[in-house]
């Protein structure tokens, strides 16, 4: 019986019409600059018709010069008329949806065949960034966080996760020696200083602040390891980071693993290793035990692989308090009317976790369902 994932819930001062959050998941497909395309706005349109509590709007990068994705969305002045109609057609069709807009900075994922690879630590790949430009990025996130207000958004996601800049400078292989690397306190200071001037800055306090974060990034010196030569799990530091969240009065954390590009069955668990989900599972029980007695929210990730049994699964955790709001991500491409067909009882499009729409990122072509979707099954053959 699926009764908790439709019951109301509550994130800082707003409430959520049920708890299913459909997690961002990029299309790189934005027009010219990075604005705001018409398939943009058709994906998020269809998530509107589905019903999510929580619809969070991909990757909007905080500059037009370092991107993982040819074509990704970029949050400015310039483009930011896009997101004011993207927020009002998801809000006619859905206006119960809370919609958090996730801003970044690809870092030394960044790809090199079209624009510039940067990096935090000297043990990373791309031109080693200087104190001054990483003062710029993070001054770039709290003016894309104004942006994100001014464009209706209720919130935003400070993204810190999956090998992207705000989690590369988290990491214990951040040896830089200036203000931005080295010890836990200047390994933060980047998020640390960011969320308090965005905070400070919000004109209205029930605009959400949250973001997402790895817990174990897979990799040595990654983030879930307690030194730059360490590789096993150690989630102290991570204990730190969420005990840290919650000191700076956030909203909610998005718990996530792994580095798509390098680590990626931890990040979306395949066929062949279904059981990584165990991982997040688990990573978010932590997230929440280490946050009882607080005010902060928890999102938990990779749904997707579990298709049809992912309702008890999340019913199990949300009975128990192991998690807030249950997150999809592929499983939005597959069928974005997910949660409103389960809830009137229709069939619904399970991802099959065939990885086409990891192939069509790295192809650095439009994203979307090659197995559900007519228009991307004909984009997908025309681009083999």
């Amino acid at each position: 019986m699926i009764k908790q994932l439709f019951e109301k819930g509550n994130i800082g001062h707003k409430i959520t019409r049920n708890r299913f959050v459909a997690q961002p998941m990029e299309g790189n497909c934005a027009d010219k600059g990075g604005s705001v395309s018409q398939l943009t706005i058709n994906k998020y349109k269809n998530l509107a018709e589905g019903n999510w509590g929580i619809i969070i709007v991909e990757a909007l990068s905080v500059t037009p010069t370092s991107l993982a994705r040819k074509n990704a969305l970029v949050l400015n002045e310039k483009n930011l008329d896009g997101f004011k109609k993207l927020v009002n057609e998801i809000k006619l069709i859905n206006p119960e949806a809370l919609i958090l807009f996730q801003i970044t900075h690809s870092g030394s994922i960044s790809n090199p065949n079209f624009s510039e690879q940067v990096a935090i630590s000297p043990l990373s790949e791309g031109r080693l960034l200087s104190t001054d430009e990483i003062e710029k990025i993070k001054e770039g996130f709290v003016k894309c966080a104004r942006l994100a207000e001014e464009a209706g958004a209720d919130g935003i996601d400070y993204k810190s996760c999956h090998g992207y800049l705000g989690a590369e400078i988290l990491r214990p292989m951040n040896i830089r020696n200036d203000k931005w690397g080295g010890s836990w306190e200047n390994r933060t200071r980047f998020l640390r200083e960011g969320i308090e001037e965005i905070s400070a800055n919000r004109k209205r306090n029930d605009f959400l602040i949250g973001c997402r974060i790895s817990m174990y990034e897979g990799m040595r010196g990654c983030e879930g390891t307690s030194a730059p030569e360490e590789l096993i799990e150690d989630l102290s530091e991570q204990i730190a980071l969420l005990q840290l969240l919650n000191k700076l009065k956030m909203d909610y954390v998005n718990i996530s693993a792994g580095i798509p590009a390098k680590t990626p069955t931890l990040t979306r668990p395949v066929q062949s290793a279904a059981l990584m989900y165990l991982h997040h599972l688990r990573y978010t029980q932590f997230a929440k035990q280490t946050l009882s007695n607080t005010n902060m929210k928890v999102i938990g990730s990779a749904y997707s692989i579990l298709r049809e049994d992912a309702f008890k699964v999340a019913e199990e955790m949300l009975s128990k308090h192991y998690t807030d709001f249950v997150g999809w991500g592929r499983q939005t491409l597959a069928d974005p009317l997910m949660p409103k067909k389960l809830e009137y009882g229709e069939s619904i499009n399970f991802c099959t976790a065939c990885s086409g729409c990891s192939k069509m990122m790295i192809k650095q072509i439009n994203v979307g369902c090659i197995m559900f979707d007519e228009h991307y099954k004909r984009y997908w053959k025309e681009n083999l």
